[in-house]
């Protein structure tokens, strides 16, 4: 019973990050050079993505499926059907970890057009298969 509610509660509180990650996308598709709407979106992204891969991790737990570590669950998640495209979500780990450490100019603007072309209709794919499992 405690798992059943505590991916549902990592699930709001995916939703409200993706609220805010749908926002800082509106700034960054406004003005794509602002130096401060890259950080901002490059931000937004990783605690949404954050929260996407422990929603995930919590619903396999959940359904019995155990993982940790944010690549045994996009494996285990890609095993087991959640996601679609396991690829893309390795690249947005790998994309993840090297803005989490590092901020190099041209890696943000790279991260940026990935976030905008790739992974965004990943992240909001996986929420709205979540939330129809809810």
């Amino acid at each position: 019973m405690t798992q059943d509610i505590r991916w549902k509660q990592r699930l709001e509180n995916f939703g409200l990050a993706i609220s805010r990650f749908k926002e800082a996308m509106a700034g960054i598709a406004k003005d794509p050079q602002n130096h401060l709407y890259q950080i901002a979106f490059i931000g937004a992204f990783q605690f949404t993505f954050e929260l996407a891969w422990k929603t995930m991790k919590d619903y396999l737990s959940y359904s019995g499926v155990q993982a940790s570590l944010p690549r045994e669950v996009i494996k285990q998640a890609f095993h087991f059907q959640l996601i679609k495209n396991g690829q893309i979500w390795i690249d947005m780990l790998e994309d993840r970890n090297l803005m989490a450490h590092v901020y190099q100019e041209q890696a943000a603007k790279e991260a940026v057009k990935n976030i905008r072309e790739h992974y965004a209709s990943e992240i909001e794919q996986i929420y709205n298969d979540l939330l129809e499992r809810r």
